[in-house]
C-alpha cells in the first residue's frame, strides 16, 4: 500500500477536537477511553490567538530587540499506546483572529505546515469575509462561551461549503454550562436554517476525560442540534472522513493519481483497437466492394408464364 493510500485509509468514528488539557496528565488513559468508545480517528487540538500576534508599538531607541520566534507552537507529540494501534491520531490547529493581516504571518510559519487539520474562528465580519473568499482551511468553528454577534447570511455559508469547509458543533461545553448550551443550540439551529445542517461535524472539545461521550450518545444529542438521523450519523462518520480528504487535498494538491502496472493482455487489446481505428477506411471500402459483388453474383430471376 502506498503512502497516500495509507494516509487516506481512515475510518470512524471521528472526533477532531481533543484538547491538550484533556491529555496533559492522563494521555494513555484518555486514548484507551476513546478507543473503548469506538473512536478510530481523532485530532489533538491546539489553539492560537491571532490577536496576541498583532504588531505592538514601536520600541524606543536603545531598547533590546526580542529574538524572532515562531508564532505557531510546535505540534503535540503523538505517542502510540498499546492496544490502540488501529487509531489514527492527527494534529489540529485552531486559529482565532479578527484581522486578516496576521494570517500571512501564521501561514508562513514552519510549524504551520506540520499540522494535519486547520480550523478557523473569525471574530469579526471582515475576518469572516476573508475566510469565505481567500483562506483555505478545513473546519469553521465558533466560541460557545460568547453568543455569535457576527452577522452571517446564507450566501456566506454556501461559499464556505463550496470551498470544502465543515461546520463544527462541540458537545462537551453544552454539558458543563447552561449558557454555553444555549449558545451552541442557537448556532446549531442557524446551520439548520441557512444550510439545512449540511457539512456539520460534532466534536467533543473536552477539557477533561469525564466530559467525553460515546458515538451513540452523540447521535441522540444531535437531534437537539437540529440534525436528522442520517445527518447525525454522518456527522461522526462520513463527514469526518471528508474533512480529512479535504485536508490532504489542501496540503498536497487537489489531484491525486495512482500509478499501477497494466497486464500485457490488456495492452494487446488496446493495440488491436488502435489498429482497427486506423484501418477503418479500408474496412469500409472492402464492405462496399463486397456489396457490389453480392449484387452481381445473384442468380437471374426466372420468367413466369402468364
Amino acid at each position: 500500500m502506498s503512502q497516500i493510500q495509507k494516509m487516506l485509509d481512515v475510518k470512524g468514528f471521528f472526533d477532531y477536537c481533543i484538547n491538550e488539557k484533556c491529555l496533559e496528565n492522563n494521555y494513555e488513559h484518555t486514548l484507551k477511553l476513546l478507543h473503548e468508545f469506538g473512536y478510530r480517528t481523532i485530532a489533538i487540538n491546539q489553539v492560537i490567538d491571532g490577536n496576541d500576534l498583532e504588531q505592538k508599538k514601536k520600541k524606543k531607541k536603545g531598547e533590546p530587540r526580542e529574538a524572532s520566534s515562531d508564532p505557531v507552537p510546535e505540534p503535540h507529540k503523538i505517542i502510540n499506546v498499546q492496544g490502540c494501534e488501529d487509531m489514527n491520531i492527527f494534529n489540529r490547529l485552531t486559529i482565532i483572529f479578527s484581522n486578516q493581516e496576521v494570517m500571512h504571518k501564521i501561514t508562513k510559519s514552519p510549524n504551520y505546515k506540520k499540522y494535519h487539520i486547520i480550523a478557523v474562528l473569525p471574530t469579526t465580519t471582515p475576518a469572516t469575509l476573508f475566510v469565505c473568499s481567500n483562506f483555505d482551511a478545513d473546519i469553521f468553528c465558533f466560541n460557545p462561551e460568547n453568543k455569535n454577534h457576527v452577522k452571517r447570511n446564507r450566501k456566506m455559508y454556501k461559499q464556505l461549503i463550496d470551498r470544502g469547509y465543515h461546520f463544527e458543533i462541540p458537545y462537551s461545553p453544552a454539558i458543563e454550562d447552561s449558557s454555553k448550551r444555549k449558545n451552541i443550540i442557537h448556532t446549531a439551529h442557524l446551520y439548520h436554517t441557512y444550510i439545512k445542517s449540511r457539512n456539520v461535524i460534532i466534536s467533543s472539545s473536552a477539557s477533561s476525560p469525564s466530559l467525553l461521550r460515546g458515538p451513540y450518545d452523540i447521535i441522540n444529542l444531535a437531534f437537539i442540534f437540529g440534525l436528522n438521523e442520517q445527518q447525525a450519523k454522518s456527522s461522526i462518520t462520513h463527514c469526518g472522513r471528508q474533512v480529512f480528504i479535504n485536508s490532504v487535498g489542501r496540503r498536497h494538491g487537489k489531484a491525486v493519481m495512482f500509478v499501477e502496472n497494466v497486464d500485457k493482455s490488456e495492452t494487446q487489446v488496446d493495440k488491436t483497437i488502435i489498429d482497427t481505428k486506423n484501418t477503418s477506411e479500408e474496412i469500409i471500402c472492402l464492405a462496399e466492394s463486397d456489396e457490389e459483388d453480392m449484387e452481381t453474383d445473384q442468380p437471374a430471376l426466372k420468367r413466369v408464364k402468364q
